[in-house]
């Protein structure tokens, strides 16, 4: 016992005495401070993250498993997987954004270095539902984007997207050809010629030569459309495709070329930015809706010195490239080093954060809930807001894209009755809607690309805050909707109001068979030529009773026409409907209305009479006889 009380006073007294004892000396505070003088500045971290990984202190593998270090997640996981595919140009050597390279990967919160250690999702069970709900958030801002990159990419070349429909077309429209418009053409041939006979009773070589050239129109049209189908569809989409590509390319987001005098990779090629305008577009929106969002909850701002100088290192250890996905898949037995070693990067960058900013350390470590669900909720809104225009504008364009193949398998099928020119208003709708699709994709294509480089400019200018830049982007599409939304129906662009088309479907024939049954009357000749009067030929169209005189007007009122519209600009139903060739005539020779004035009558005047009361006399004088009328044509 004396000898254990012995040895603790010994030990205490050495305690006090010499506290000191086991302490750096001021000489090994040296290689300290160069250890941290070696550390890479914001520029070199935003150059090669990985060669500055590389220099900071390893950690160790139990730290990593008890402190949660997340699994980086494959670009294509998750809800915005099932939009996402790898770009042609990712595959090439050049710049590249995260959206090229990434894909959807890695954008969700998780919870590191929570008091409790390995036990902290039973000690803090708060913040891992909150981080859920942030993760919730996240996932559907991340379909939205995947969405809208995805229709963009295949709007804007439509190429990838129609591929597939090329045996389609082709093998319908022959079959139509030759099922259809070769056996059901040759009778509407067959009544074309009829119809031909049938007017030329009337002498009208206008109507009749018009009638056999819109024949003979159709046919050499459906003809080489069954020839050629495939190739048809091809020519309007190279058209577009190569205008586009000029628009795009001029006022699209911009390439991030390097200057061959600042290039200094080993392969020159790697300097020059090979990737479309539609991928260049896709990165923008990426990085700016969902990075710069995601960086918010995990280190709390998105413009801090912090966030620039690690979060591209943070956002790469929790996600996979699609080169490593591919990797892992090829060989599983890789993806247990891959997975360890993107945790050990993010273990190695937490702990820096933690010694140089512990606010951000916070964020990182999910103590800062709340903020990760506003993160999210801006992610949701600025997603939404951005899609509204650009969405629209892809499928406008996709929707232009399509028609042109439907109307080259419909060709033959609307053909064979469009042979007759009063039957062919179906034909003419779909010459209208082909027409407006042209426009549809040329301007809404422009439109889009116009969006796209605002929004670019928008989000990527520091001195707008974060609330002015969501704001500012809706407004865009507010103004760019507003401004072509008269392009946007393609009856009306076409030149067909939406509502006329469906109510007039089925009035071909009833026009087709009142020309019939003009034709059909045969009416007096008018001396000195052999065609027919027009009284006959324009039934129900009296001549202009303003100009006649008086006298010589029709009593019956049944022929009296009122001259004066309705306001909504339709007839009424008590005049009868006239021919093209009657208001082609009536536009060409308009009545001249004759100057206001007195005029005489032109019967002769009779002798005046008067009545004399003689109050005296009983008898009265008889009154005197009037002469007999004579009507005008009787003189």
């Amino acid at each position: 016992m004396a000898a254990l009380l012995l040895a603790l006073g010994v030990l205490a007294g050495a305690t006090i005495a010499w506290p000191l004892v086991g302490a750096t000396p001021a000489y090994a505070a040296v290689p300290a401070a160069q250890a941290r003088a070696e550390l890479c500045s914001t520029k070199e971290w935003q150059a090669d993250f990985r060669a500055c990984v590389a220099k900071l202190k390893a950690v160790s593998e139990d730290q990593v498993e008890c402190r949660n270090a997340p699994v980086p997640g494959a670009p294509d996981s998750g809800l915005a997987g099932w939009f996402a595919s790898r770009p042609d140009s990712a595959k090439q050597p050049g710049p590249k954004g995260l959206y090229s390279d990434y894909g959807y990967a890695g954008y969700s919160y998780t919870t590191y270095d929570v008091d409790g250690g390995c036990a902290s999702s039973v000690l803090h069970p708060d913040y891992r539902f909150t981080t859920m709900v942030a993760n919730g958030e996240f996932m559907f801002a991340n379909a939205i984007i995947g969405a809208s990159n995805a229709l963009r990419e295949r709007a804007w070349d439509p190429r990838t997207m129609w591929r597939w429909a090329d045996p389609l077309v082709e093998q319908a429209t022959k079959a139509v050809y030759q099922k259809v418009f070769s056996v059901f053409g040759i009778i509407t041939i067959c009544v074309v010629g009829l119809y031909l006979l049938w007017r030329s009773r009337q002498s009208d070589m206008s109507n009749a030569m018009t009638t056999a050239g819109w024949a003979i129109l159709v046919m050499v049209a459906v003809t080489a459309l069954a020839a050629w189908p495939v190739k048809s569809a091809n020519i309007a989409d190279n058209a577009l495709i190569t205008s586009l590509g000029v628009v795009h390319d001029a006022v699209g987001p911009t390439s991030k070329d390097i200057p061959p005098d600042k290039c200094v990779l080993p392969n020159p090629d790697a300097c020059v930015d090979k990737r479309p305008p539609a991928v260049r577009a896709s990165d923008t929106a990426t990085e700016t809706m969902l990075y710069r969002n995601w960086l918010r909850g995990v280190l709390g701002s998105a413009d801090s010195e912090t966030a620039k100088k690690y979060g591209p290192a943070l956002y790469d250890a929790k996600s996979l490239t699609w080169g490593e996905a591919e990797s892992i898949r090829a060989k599983p037995a890789t993806r247990d080093v891959i997975i360890k070693a993107k945790q050990q990067q993010w273990a190695r960058v937490a702990e820096q954060i933690k010694s140089e900013d512990p606010e951000a350390y916070e964020y990182l470590q999910g103590v800062r809930d709340m903020d990760r669900i506003g993160a999210g909720f801006i992610a949701v809104l600025a997603s939404l807001l951005f899609a509204m225009f650009d969405l629209t504008a892809s499928l406008l364009v996709l929707l232009g894209f399509l028609i042109f193949r439907w109307a080259v398998i419909a060709a033959p099928i609307l053909g064979t009755v469009g042979l007759m020119r009063p039957a062919s208003a179906g034909l003419r709708r779909l010459a209208n809607a082909v027409v407006a699709a042209v426009f549809n994709i040329a301007i809404f294509g422009t439109g889009a690309a116009i969006y796209l480089f605002a929004v670019d400019l928008i989000m990527n200018t520091p001195t707008l805050p974060g609330w002015l830049q969501v704001v500012l982007v809706w407004l865009c599409g507010v103004v760019g909707w507003l401004l072509l939304r008269p392009y946007r129906r393609i009856t009306q662009l076409g030149g067909k109001d939406s509502s006329e088309a469906v109510s007039s479907a089925g009035s071909w024939h009833r026009r087709f068979f009142r020309d019939m049954r003009v034709a059909a009357r045969l009416d007096v000749a008018e001396p000195g030529g052999t065609a027919e009067p027009a009284m006959g030929r324009r039934r129900g169209v009296p001549p202009d009773q303003r100009s006649l005189r008086p006298e010589a007007r029709h009593e019956d009122p049944a022929h009296t026409v009122v001259e004066r519209e309705r306001p909504d600009g339709r007839e009424r139903p008590e005049q009868a409907p006239a021919t093209g060739s009657e208001r082609r005539g009536a536009a060409a020779a308009p009545p001249r209305r004759q100057p206001a004035g007195w005029t005489g009558p032109d019967v002769p005047e009779e002798a005046p009479s008067f009545a004399v009361y003689r109050p005296d006399s009983a008898d009265r004088a008889p009154a005197p006889k009037p002469a007999p009328r004579v009507r005008s044509e009787a003189r």
